[in-house]
């Protein structure tokens, strides 16, 4: 199923970020794959890359959102590698957050985790966040 995040400004900016989970592995000492497609679009642009993250590296993102009502910016990462985020609380209106996710470059393109970056910004309240991020393991 596909989830999307959108800009706030979707009607202006046409700027959304959609995962689609399509396959969860068998738990197995509580661990479980989620092999995912995450896609960013800017209007008719879009751009699409498969990951495979551990249910471990969702509730660790969830663990760290929880940062975001005592800092008004940071980062967000996963053990797996291919993604990151960070935050930006907006100074004009603290119910909205510049969020940006991040694909690796060097492991869409190598498999190797690097520290160069494609990423799409879109402002989003914190309950937008975390409801995209938790709907990784809704299935």
């Amino acid at each position: 199923m596909e989830y999307t995040l959108k800009d706030e400004s979707f009607d202006f900016s046409e700027t959304e970020v959609t995962h689609e989970v399509f396959k969860i592995g068998e738990p197995e000492d509580g661990l479980f794959e989620i092999e995912f497609k995450l896609t960013f679009s800017y209007g008719f642009l879009n751009y699409s890359h498969n990951f495979v993250w551990l249910n471990q590296d969702i509730e660790t993102l969830l663990e760290q959102l929880k940062k975001m009502d005592e800092k008004n910016n940071g980062t967000l990462s996963v053990l797996s590698p291919g993604g990151s985020f960070s935050y930006s609380q907006d100074p004009h209106d603290e119910n909205f957050y510049e969020f940006t996710v991040f694909m690796d470059t060097g492991y869409i393109n190598s498999y190797m985790g690097t520290e160069s970056k494609l990423g799409i910004t879109l402002s989003a309240t914190r309950e937008d966040i975390e409801n995209w991020v938790t709907s990784f393991l809704k299935n």
